[in-house]
């Protein structure tokens, strides 16, 4: 079993490897962080930050890169589709009504479809 944790890099999603990475100690299991296309450099950063937020809480790390074709939140649920997965972490931001209605939200999207239970956290 497993925690999968949505990251982009954002505070956000800096905090939310952190929350992830406790949740999968507290329930002694795996955790998973799929991020976002990145550049060569970015992706050495979320190494990085798992590895310490892993170390730190005792538990396994392994990072997936989500494909630069399609849509991150497809990839992403497609992922937490899978039946090793116990519990979803992404890190979530105030927008206001309006800020939702034009540009929409790729959290909410992921709290709206998610087939796992979600862990929403503020940085």
């Amino acid at each position: 079993m497993s925690v999968l944790v949505f990251y982009k890099p954002t505070p956000e999603g800096a905090e939310a490897i952190r929350a992830g990475a406790a949740q999968a100690a507290f329930h002694a299991t795996d955790l998973i962080v799929h991020n976002l296309p990145a550049d060569a450099a970015e992706a050495e950063t979320v190494e990085a930050l798992a590895s310490g937020a892993a170390t730190g809480a005792g538990v396994t790390v392994r990072t997936v890169q989500a494909a630069a074709d399609g849509s991150p939140v497809d990839q992403f649920l497609a992922a937490a589709d899978q039946p090793d997965v116990d519990l979803l972490v992404l890190g979530i931001r105030h927008r206001t009504q309006v800020g939702k209605l034009i540009l929409g939200s790729t959290e909410q999207q992921i709290l709206l479809d998610a087939p796992r239970p979600v862990l929403a956290v503020k940085a």
